[in-house]
């Protein structure tokens, strides 16, 4: 799944897109577009609508149908709109970034999905094949959420959230008590990255393209403009 920047990125995209100057609809669909990562491990089952087919995976993709069946006539709601905007990209990253730079491989070498089942990983920007723990690593896939922020900023604008105003989550897979703490220090951490973006040294990424992933967030942000 894309990082909670990029996330915050799309979003902030969107805004300006439209000329979106509401405050009030700024802050609920900026939350909601970060919302969902707050949740605790064992509740993102349910915040990224994740169904039982493809949560047995490694790579869940969240199931945006499900999301339109229950909340689809609430879209000109901000917050919903927000968490729409999340699970789209999630979706494209796993379906379209996933699918066409990694091969997912068993003990034996052979292409395998299962979350339990995947030993190794093919990267195909090097064609190596690393371990999964090394692969999912810091040093890895991990660590380019972090060395790519300094990218995003440079490209994307940023809408930094003040405090944490909850009263607009609406959705019943959201619990607020539960997500206060984390998204606060989320929203922390955003800002204070943006603010020293300028110290911030670019580094070489190890595992994602940024094209590709820029062409993602183009992809959702013209679409979910096309809403509003």
């Amino acid at each position: 799944m894309p990082g909670y920047v990029i996330h915050m990125a799309v979003g902030s995209r969107v805004i300006g897109e439209k000329g979106i100057s509401e405050s009030s609809f700024k802050d609920a669909f900026l939350l909601g577009n970060i919302i969902p990562d707050a949740m605790a491990r064992t509740a993102k089952k349910e915040s990224h609508f994740w169904d039982d087919e493809t949560y047995k995976n490694l790579n869940r993709i969240p199931n945006v149908d499900d999301f339109l069946k229950k909340y689809g006539d609430r879209l000109n709601d901000p917050f919903v709109l927000g968490y729409y905007t999340h699970l789209l990209l999630d979706n494209l990253f796993v379906k379209e970034y996933w699918q066409n730079n990694f091969i997912l491989l068993d003990q034996d070498m052979q292409q395998e999905n299962g979350y339990d089942k995947v030993k190794f990983i093919k990267l195909k920007r090097d064609n190596q094949i690393y371990d999964r723990e090394t692969f999912l690593s810091e040093d890895m896939y991990y660590g380019d959420y972090d060395r790519i922020y300094p990218y995003i900023f440079d490209r994307y604008p940023f809408i930094k959230i003040g405090e944490c105003d909850l009263s607009c989550v609406t959705v019943e897979e959201i619990d607020k008590e539960q997500v206060a703490k984390r998204l606060s220090e989320m929203i922390e951490k955003m800002n204070k990255l943006y603010d020293s973006r300028d110290s911030i040294i670019k580094k070489n990424l190890k595992v994602f393209e940024l094209e590709h992933i820029y062409t993602l967030m183009d992809k959702v942000v013209r679409d979910v403009c096309e809403i509003i």
